[in-house]
Formats: structure tokens, sequence, C-alpha cells
């Protein structure tokens, strides 16, 4: 046995170093010789290659910060430190983890200028295990154990494990049968054999399984288990039952619980789905309606028509009171008849698909159309009509429903205004249209505000003036469908402003809109 030079600079060959180099490899230990100076491994004992290999670096195998530490003691010890001693982690050739106990001392002689370091390692891992066994037992919910492998049965069981499952220790350790006697019968047909699998691996390994309290309890574990190897045969086990039962329940607990959730949102989705279903029949009805409703009112407001005028040119002769009573059969067909037109076009705005027919239109036209339609219920509604438009609003829109959504906020202007004047205001800018529709009347509560856009949603006093309760939600889709806004400003008893912003699309977004 020879002690190589290092690559840095020739070594003297010391009689000493030889001779100790011999003793350690021939006892198997695992040892080194580094040169002081550089630090460099100048010998390796056979035993040290096997376990570790050879690898570039500083004791590249240790785990840092033990490496780090090696190196600073290696340093101080060539400044004339006492011998050092410490514990690191190391990784094998084979990658398994070890816990090694490092000791480093001189070897010097006067002849020489650097000495030489020798370091020795011992494998304490069964002590790193044992000192976090210990940890682990100082919570009384685990159960430190022993099994030998040849006799089959536990040599040393903690007393912990009376209070976890109840059964004595000397059961535990007369019976060799006993670990397999009380695990849940769901688990002994996979926990043994996977623990004996592990264990003809030499793997330290945990697994959580349950076993049976003398009580009937059921209680969970996670088992830590360690191999114990003599050379190289697996003769004892040693490991840690920790009762970990009050987790699985809280995890239990937490599973019904998401399982109780993941229920009420889908009963939720259910039930939302069976709205939408509802809310399409029912809007397949109104559509189905109107038109039903539609078809005897045109001849008959025809024939009250013809009446009128037959009185009119004296062709008719009615007495007042009879004269009378068509003019309200007439206001009453008309009244219906609007009605009627209402439950068309709100029924198409609710449509899933508005199926827009966008065209270039000019807003104030659209608004004067739609206040003569209405003049005489502005007429009966004893309200005067001021509309502001000094220019043309030229946009490219749905003209239907644009009108469909002017006078919807102008019939509840003149409903709701209690006869007080209402003002049309025009007014464009920034590629957009706004138009505001105001009056004088009882007004809407802020807290109403939004909730009145819902389908069939009313304020309080819309529920005394009747009504469906869909023009404003039917009038938001229109808007919005367009890309645009609608927007209320009210306090009650201060009477309301309905604004709607529609983008104009001029120029080249006019011609991609139609």
């Amino acid at each position: 046995m020879t002690v190589t030079d290092s690559p840095s600079r020739a070594m003297p060959c010391l009689r000493s170093v030889e001779v100790l180099a011999s003793t350690l490899d021939r006892h198997g230990s695992i040892a080194w010789f580094v040169d002081g100076r550089t630090f460099d491994a100048v010998w390796t004992s056979t035993r040290a290659a096997a376990l570790f290999g050879h690898r570039s670096g500083f004791f590249a195998f240790l785990t840092p910060p033990g490496d780090e530490a090696l190196r600073a003691s290696l340093g101080a010890l060539v400044q004339g430190a006492a011998p050092w001693t410490g514990d690191a982690w190391a990784t094998t050739a084979t990658g398994r983890a070890v816990f090694m106990r490092i000791a480093a001392s001189v070897i010097a002689e006067d002849r020489i200028s650097s000495p030489y370091v020798l370091v020795t390692m011992t494998d304490i891992s069964d002590l790193a295990e044992a000192r976090e066994a210990l940890f682990l037992v100082s919570d009384v919910g685990s159960i430190v154990w022993e099994f030998d492998l040849a006799a089959r049965r536990f040599t040393f069981v903690s007393r912990q494990a009376e209070r976890i499952l109840g059964y004595p220790v000397e059961e535990w350790l007369g019976d060799p049968m006993f670990w397999y006697r009380y695990m849940h019968p769901e688990d002994v047909g996979w926990a043994p054999a996977y623990c004996e699998n592990e264990t003809k691996r030499l793997t330290a390994h945990e697994f959580v399984y349950r076993m049976i309290a003398a009580d009937g309890r059921v209680v969970w574990l996670r088992d830590i288990v360690t191999v114990v190897v003599e050379g190289n045969v697996p003769k004892r086990l040693r490991g840690v039952m920790v009762d970990v039962t009050a987790s699985k329940q809280a995890e239990a607990e937490r599973d019904r619980l998401l399982a109780e959730e993941q229920a009420r949102r889908a009963e939720l989705e259910l039930a939302r789905a069976r709205m939408e279903d509802a809310l399409r029949r029912r809007d397949e009805f109104l559509s189905a309606a109107s038109h039903e409703l539609r078809t005897p009112l045109t001849p008959l407001s025809l024939q009250i028509q013809s009446l009128l005028r037959d009185v009119e040119r004296g062709e008719l002769q009615l007495g007042a009171a009879q004269r009378k009573k068509i003019e309200l059969a007439d206001r009453q067909i008309e009244r219906l008849s609007a009605l009627v037109k209402t439950l068309l076009d709100v029924s198409r705005a609710l449509g899933e698909n508005l199926g827009l027919t966008r065209e270039p239109c000019d807003l104030r036209e659209l608004t004067r159309e739609v206040l003569d339609e209405l003049e005489s219920e502005r007429r009966r509604g004893g309200a005067v009509i001021t509309l502001n438009a000094d220019a043309p609003a030229i946009g490219v829109w749905d003209r239907a429903a644009v009108q469909l959504v002017i006078t919807h906020l102008v019939r509840n202007a003149i409903k709701f205004g209690l006869g007080q004047p209402i003002t049309l205001s025009l007014s464009s800018g920034d590629g957009a249209a706004k138009l505001r529709v105001s009056d004088g009347g009882m007004g809407i509560a802020p807290e109403d505000h939004e909730r009145i856009f819902e389908p069939y949603e009313r304020a309080d006093a819309a529920k005394v003036y009747g009504g469906l309760g869909l023009g404003l939600h039917a009038a938001r889709r229109i808007v919005e469908a367009h890309g645009g806004l609608i927007e209320l400003r009210s306090a009650k008893g201060q009477g309301a402003e309905f604004t709607v912003t529609l983008p104009m699309a001029k120029g080249p977004a006019a011609k991609a809109a139609t």
C-alpha cells in the first residue's frame, strides 16, 4: 500500500503514513489522507472508494453543509487546532443516503513542510434513525417497536401501545400473528406484503394502515420503518407507529363536506338549467301568444275605425252614449294592440339570439317616429314632450330594436311622469350618440336601480300601474348588443333620467357592421 502523490505537488513518502494506511485498509476503515496545504485527497481506502466512489471536488458526496464544515475544520487543524469530530449526511455511489460520523486529525513529521490530515468516517445511520425515532416518541401518540425477522415476532414495543390500541405489550411480544390479527381486514391484504417487499430491497419505508383497537375503534397508524442489515442480510425492523387517526378523520370530514358542496352545486346547476328551460318556454309562449292575439286584433281595429268613419260621414246615426262606447272600444283596442306589439318586440329581445339587422339610420328620426306613434298616449297622460335634437345622429343600428328601446323609455316617462314635462335630449360625439329621456315624475329609489333591469322586476310604483316587467331588461339587452350602455339617474320623488349611449360605428366600422 503506497500513498499517491497529490496532483498539485510531489508528496514525500512517510513511513508512518504508509503503515497507518495499510492498517486502516486491512481493518476495512472508511478513510482518506488529505494534503494539508491543498486539501486534495492523496489516498482513499478500499472501503471508502467502494462506498462513495472517486468523485471530483472536495468530498463531493457530503450533503451541504457537511462539506463546508469539514473544509473549515481542516483549515483549523493545519493551523494547530485540536482534532475535530462532526456528523453529516452523505450519498453513496449507489445513491443511498447515509449518516456519517467524521473524525479528522493531523499526521505530521518534522521533516515535511505540510502535514497530512487523516479523515475517517463511520456509518451511524442507525443512530440517526434512532434520534428521529426518539423525537417522534416525545409525542405520546407514537409507538416505538422492534421486530425480529428470523423469529417473526416483536422483540420490543413501547408502553404507548397499550394506550393507543388497548392491548397489553405482552400480547404484542408473545403472539407472532399479533400484527396481522388486529390489522383492518381491508389493509391486511396489502400492508404486510408492501413491508416485506421493501424489506427485501433493504430500504427504509413508511406506509399508513388501520388497526382494530381492543375496544373496537379503528386506529389509523403511519408506520415509519428502518431495516437493520447485517452482512447484507436484513435482520431486524425498527420503527415508529404514529397515531394519525385525528388527521384521517379530519380528511374524511373534509371529503364529506366537499361531496356535499359538490352535490349542492350540482343541484344548483340542475335548478339553473331548469330555470333557463322554463324561461325559454316562457319566451316561446310570449312570442306565440303575441302573434295569436295580434291576428284578431287587426281586423277588429279596422272594423271599429270603419264604424267611426261612417259616423263622421253621417252614414251611421248613433247617439252620444253609443258613440262614446265605440270610441272607448277603439282606445282599448289601441291599448291592447300596443301591448301585443310590446310583447312581440320584447319576446324578440329576450331571445338567445337577438338577430340584429344593422343599417345606417338617424337616431333623431327614429325618436321622432316613436313620439308620433305615442302621441295618443301622451295626450291621455297630459305630459308635454320636448325633443332637443339640433342635428342628425347617424349610426349603424338595428332600426326596429333601437325604436323599441326609445318606445319603452318614453312610455315609462308618460306612465310614471305624473303629467310632468318630459324632455328628450340627443347629442353625439367621440363616435357615440347619446339620448337622454328625463321626466319630473315619481322617480325610482337608488336601491332599485339595478333590480329594475332584471326580467319581471318592477319598481314599487310600477306594481300599481301594471306592466310586464320586461321592457327595461329588453332595452338593456338591445343596447348592450349594440356595444352601448344604458344608465339611470333617479331618486324617489325626484323624477328619472335614462341615458342611452350607442356607438355610431362611422366609416370603416359602419361598413364592417353592415
